[in-house]
């Protein structure tokens, strides 16, 4: 099984990737019976409009863990209560330290924020999400939610990450999406553990996964791999824990690179 996560990894800076290179390799993958998967904290919807144009089996790990699908098919999903997820909003709202927060809940049928539709922000994180909603009220939502996305303009978000995971402890977990943002999903939810589900319907080993990441999402992911590989370009705390690091940035093309060492090293 092979398993990358999207920004920052898979995809280049402007949110593009090799598509000829990726099909063929892909093409390798699939007659060779390896499990190429997409894990990434971004939408089902959003992931499968990414790969709309490739030919193959793609499994996709979405939302953080919470959603697993293969191709078309949600085989798993875990979707936050919504008292849980009214309560973490409206803490965060009143919680100085999270002040000029921007919200969004991504959910089963669409993604929701409170930005109007017309503002810069929500222009910019259109790009992370499909059937993406301005709403006047964040509590009307009715959908089932995956996941809650906070984010800042450009900030360090660590003490945030803390005091938040302080606060709702056993209940729900932040983790860091990179600079400016955290992910808050079900507190034993992360990709490794939609892998991990993966791994145990292939009947493959951590001696025969491959994974790679460079934010603070993907470090349960690399460290469940015998062969976890941190981008050149990653977050320095993913740096220093991973097992391997790529010696391609993700400009480089370091996922398809390596996939190519690796599938090469295979026959």
């Amino acid at each position: 099984m092979i398993a990358t996560d999207m920004d920052g990894t898979f995809l280049k800076d402007n949110r593009m990737f090799n598509q000829p290179r990726f099909q063929k390799l892909l093409t390798q993958m699939n007659q060779a019976e390896i499990h190429f998967v997409a894990a990434s904290g971004n939408q089902l919807i959003h992931l499968k409009e990414t790969f709309a144009d490739i030919k193959g089996e793609v499994t996709y790990v979405a939302e953080n863990g919470a959603v697993i699908a293969v191709n078309d098919q949600i085989i798993q999903s875990e979707v936050i209560p919504s008292e849980l997820w009214k309560k973490a909003i409206n803490w965060v709202m009143s919680e100085p330290a999270f002040a000029e927060v921007h919200v969004i809940l991504s959910g089963k049928n669409g993604a929701y924020t409170e930005l109007k539709s017309d503002s810069t922000r929500f222009g910019e994180s259109s790009y992370f999400y499909s059937k993406f909603n301005s709403v006047t009220d964040l509590m009307t939502v009715s959908d089932d939610i995956y996941k809650v996305d906070l984010t800042w303009e450009d900030e360090d978000v660590r003490a945030k990450e803390k005091l938040f995971n302080e606060t709702f402890s056993g209940k729900l977990r932040a983790t860091s999406s990179g600079l400016g943002g955290l992910d808050v999903i079900l507190p034993h939810v992360h990709k490794a553990y939609a892998l991990k589900q993966l791994q145990k319907e292939w009947q493959v080993s951590p001696a025969e996964t491959l994974t790679f990441g460079d934010s603070g999402n993907d470090i349960e992911m690399l460290r469940m791999a015998k062969y976890g590989y941190a981008m050149k370009n990653a977050a320095p705390e993913v740096l220093t824990i991973a097992p391997f690091v790529t010696k391609w940035d993700n400009n480089d093309e370091g996922v398809l690179n390596t996939i190519a060492e690796y599938i090469d090293d295979k026959g």
